[in-house]
């Protein structure tokens, strides 16, 4: 037999094991689709970057320093000094690290270089990858393979009454016995079943949509079903109930239909009514007679997105909880099999409508499936409604519960995750994409039923000034909705539009339930929300911040739309500050005392003279010309007679990175691209040692800082030695003691403000020369000239030139870190001047560096010149940093 005959045989043989029933056509799209998917695995180009074994934030392309922080030597600076032990200028870069009494521990340290050949390496913790906290953590269909096996049953085929195809057996027969060569027709076999999904669209509805539309494409793509159709069951301004026809769920407005319009006359139409039956057209009864209409024409379930052991709390309370089976396939609701009805209750049967109910489980589903195709031996979950018997829906409203009752009623009906869950959002202000968040980094393991354990509850209630919705009970009411954002949808695909609206929803705690959820969660956990709210917040607000507590305080230049993102975290972070008490609640009288004026003045710019220097290259003769600029200042009072100098940076827009013809250059520097960067004011020299030591006196934000950490003293020396979080703790205390925002510099403002609008290599111009920088001038770059090397940091500013905004020392010393995480290239870089993080879980990351410093090469100083280094490490005699500061001025 012929291999490939063969090898269709075994192909049929398989599918037919796994009950898959497939054509011919449809196998040949399979085998089709096969063939494409193994191309263009085959012609994707491969992987070629070498990723570091101890985590994603080092680069190993090269051994490098600039590009790779692989191997950092554990020596004493001074004796490779006194030993002249250098490395050339053109082996790798390996900038020393002090030798410290106690050495790092590790259980790992990154591989020996053998280009380096070094005896010690640092050690480098393992790195997670974060993804965006906008998405899911995981799928929310927890089981997607299982469910679409559970739905096998459903997967026969049955004859076409409108398609036919050719019967060969029978053609053939018809040739040969009589003669006639004409086809004989059969009718096509096609999927016995099409699928209407019914979506009821109520309040509740967007804490299901990843469900759902998980669900949905499931159905779509399993191949049980000849058709899947989405419908909306919804209520009009007037209470009745609205079918719409949904398509994917698009927020066009369509024109509401009858329900019979999904009666099938056939009885090949299956309904799926998807709802929690929380919503009032379930306590009002208006749904029961559409459910019993479609229940006596074919079958229909009801897909319950609660877990069965709230199901009490919902409509299905008002049921009997019975057991449904059938002999035949298809049958309507009516003709099915009832047991398990308590024999005390007198049940009038002729007026009940009784409904097969299923949950995202594959057993559950499974079973439903097995019921619906007829196997009498199986039975499937299913509740009886008496439509006698329904309490009669009342307009009394219900008795408001206080604060107590309904977290004492919260805690004795919830899981333990979804009380959890409710502690941690008591924290900070309430929104889906907040909650998506608290979900993902610090409650992984909770579930969408957990979320809407909290939405039900009755502890939350919209707030009235969005879309008009009035404050009603979450749990009370679910009905009134208004624009709820989507995080990972287009305006297309939300579920619930309000035209002309983007707003995210904000809810509140029902007054005096946040301070109770709120003493029940441990203070680390309330420290780690209101981070990682205020780091999203931030984000959406368009700072750069590193610490909930820069968020806590109103800024100048915040415009209103900031404000209107900000302030709510800012009332309720300092409400819950005050809960927690002791240093927490210090911090948050500090903070509401610099409050008290919800305006910082605007900065007064003084003008001020400084020299430039440029130079100038003449055959091989080196010219440094000087002249005079003049740019804009403001001095910030630290306290004890130590001052910080600010030097405003226009706006303006450069080309970032080197260009390829640029000597000494690295792939790292690539490709060049446009930025548009916005007006601040940044440092006019690296932090000094006693601006250091002020800052570091003030009280604590997030972590502890040493005073004297640098390892050539000096008041008016750069500090050194410091950590990026070091770094970032310096801006949280001085944007405290000030009511103004200070930072970290993004990659893309540091050179910006470091080329001062040249596009040589260095501000100077083609080189550089430690007449006018220090670095380690035992090498030259370009056509400069040795000089004399230095061997230690110098004190800022000693060599009375800066760049053309006023900047000094942008070229050496020592390198400053930036606040952007390290990538390997501007592949994919921010146009603006915003600093590029990653999302997610991004501790430990490396971070940037630029500027070079004492020890380093020229090469390295060059003002497109990158570094990346690990963010917790200091003790670094060549690292310090500069700070740059949004506020408001005039001149």
């Amino acid at each position: 037999m012929d291999p490939e005959t063969l090898g269709i045989a075994q192909l049929n043989s398989l599918l037919k094991q796994a009950e898959l029933d497939l054509d011919a056509q449809q196998i040949a799209d399979i085998l089709w689709l096969a063939v494409q998917i193994r191309e263009i695995e085959e012609t994707s180009p491969k992987e070629t970057a070498v990723r570091s074994t101890f985590g994603e934030g080092f680069q190993s392309t090269s051994s490098n320093f600039v590009d790779n922080i692989d191997a950092i030597p554990l020596q004493d600076h001074q004796t490779a000094i006194n030993t002249e032990t250098k490395t050339p200028p053109d082996a790798p870069l390996t900038p020393p690290i002090k030798t410290t009494s106690n050495p790092p521990a590790a259980s790992a340290y990154l591989p020996d270089s053998p280009e380096n050949q070094l005896p010690k390496k640092i050690p480098k913790k393992t790195v997670s990858e974060g993804i965006p906290f906008q998405a899911p953590a995981a799928p929310a269909l927890r089981q997607p393979l299982a469910l679409a096996r559970a739905l096998r049953p459903l997967m026969r085929k049955v004859p076409s009454p409108t398609q036919t195809v050719i019967d060969e057996e029978e053609t053939v027969t018809q040739i040969s016995e009589k003669g006639i060569w004409t086809p004989v027709l059969k009718p096509a076999p096609e999927r016995w079943l099409e699928l209407a999904l019914v979506v009821e669209e109520s309040g509740s509805t967007v804490i299901w949509q990843e469900i759902i539309a998980e669900f949905q494409r499931l159905t779509e793509l399993q191949g049980a079903f000849r058709d899947v159709r989405t419908w909306g069951l919804k209520t009009d301004h007037n209470g009745v109930i609205k079918l719409i026809p949904k398509g994917n769920f698009s927020a066009k407005k369509q024109r509401s239909r009858s329900f019979k319009e999904l009666l099938d006359p056939t009885g090949r139409r299956l309904i799926l009514l998807i709802s929690d039956c929380i919503s009032p057209i379930w306590r009002q009864g208006k749904v029961y007679q559409i459910l019993k209409h479609w229940s006596n024409h074919g079958p229909v379930a009801i897909l319950q997105l609660l877990p069965e052991r709230i199901w009490g709390r919902t409509a299905l309370g008002a049921g009997f909880p019975i057991q449904l089976s059938s002999l035949v396939p298809g049958v309507a609701n009516s003709q099915l099999v009832v047991e398990g009805l308590p024999v005390w209750e007198e049940v009038n049967l002729a007026n009940a409508v009784n409904l097969p109910v299923i949950t995202l489980e594959p057993d559950s589903l499974k079973q439903w499936s097995r019921v619906v195709a007829g196997a009498g031996n199986t039975q499937t979950t299913g509740i009886l409604w008496d439509l006698s018997l329904l309490p009669q829906a009342s307009a009394a409203t219900q008795e408001q519960l206080s604060a107590v009752d309904l977290v004492k009623r919260f805690r004795t009906t919830a899981s333990p995750i979804a009380r959890r869950l409710a502690g941690l959002m008591a924290a900070v202000p309430v929104s889906l994409p907040v909650v998506y968040l608290i979900q993902e980094t610090l409650l992984p393991e909770s579930r969408q039923v957990h979320v809407a354990e909290v939405f039900m509850s009755g502890l939350l209630q919209p707030q009235s000034d969005v879309g008009g919705v009035g404050a009603k009970h979450l749990g009370d009411n679910l009905s009134q909705k208004p624009k709820v954002y989507n995080p990972n949808a287009s305006p297309s695909d939300s579920w619930e539009t309000n035209p002309g609206s983007d707003q995210i929803v904000q809810y509140e705690f029902v007054e005096g339930v946040r301070n109770l959820l709120v003493d029940s969660v441990p203070i680390p956990d309330v420290d780690a929300v209101l981070e990682k709210v205020s780091q999203y917040i931030a984000r959406r607000a368009g700072l750069s911040m590193n610490n909930f507590a820069a968020l806590l305080s109103p800024h100048a230049k915040w415009d209103k739309a900031t404000e209107k993102e900000v302030m709510p975290f800012a009332r309720i972070a300092t409400q819950v500050l005050h809960r927690l008490g002791g240093e927490y609640a210090a911090l948050a009288e500090q903070l509401e005392g610099q409050s008290s004026d919800t305006s910082t003045p605007e900065i007064k710019l003084e003008p001020f003279d400084f020299d430039v220097a440029t130079i100038e290259l003449e055959a091989t003769k080196l010219t440094i010309h000087r002249r005079q600029q003049q740019a804009h200042c403001f001095t910030e009072d630290l306290g004890n007679g130590i001052e910080l100098e600010m030097i405003a940076i226009p706006s303006g827009s450069f080309l970032m990175g080197s260009p390829k013809d640029e000597p000494e250059r690295r792939s790292s520097e690539s490709p060049q691209h446009r930025v548009t960067v916005k007006s601040f004011l940044m440092g006019k020299y690296a932090i000094t040692q006693a601006q250091w030591q002020v800052v570091a006196a003030l009280p604590p934000v997030k972590t502890k800082l040493q005073a004297n950490l640098s390892r050539f003293q000096g008041e008016d020396r750069p500090v050194e030695g410091v950590s990026w979080y070091d770094a970032v703790e310096f801006c949280d205390r001085l944007s405290l003691k000030t009511g103004r925002q200070y930072r970290l510099p993004s990659e893309a403002e540091w050179e910006y403000a470091c080329r001062a609008g040249t596009t040589t290599p260095f501000h100077f111009g083609e080189t550089i020369t430690t007449n006018l920088a220090h670095y380690d001038d035992n090498y030259i770059y370009g056509s400069g000239s040795q000089g004399k090397y230095r061997g230690k940091t110098t004190p800022v500013g000693s060599f009375k030139v800066a760049n053309d905004f006023g900047l000094y020392d942008m070229h050496g010393n020592v390198w400053e870190w930036c606040a952007d995480h390290w990538h390997n290239n501007y592949e994919g870089a921010p146009k603006d001047s915003n600093a590029w993080v990653d999302r997610g879980d991004h501790e430990n990351l490396c971070r940037l560096l630029r500027g070079g410093s004492w020890f380093d090469y020229p090469k390295v100083c060059r003002s497109a010149s990158r570094l990346n280094y690990v963010p917790s490490y200091s003790h670094v005699d060549l690292i310090g940093f500069r700070v740059v500061c949004e506020a408001a001025w005039t001149l």
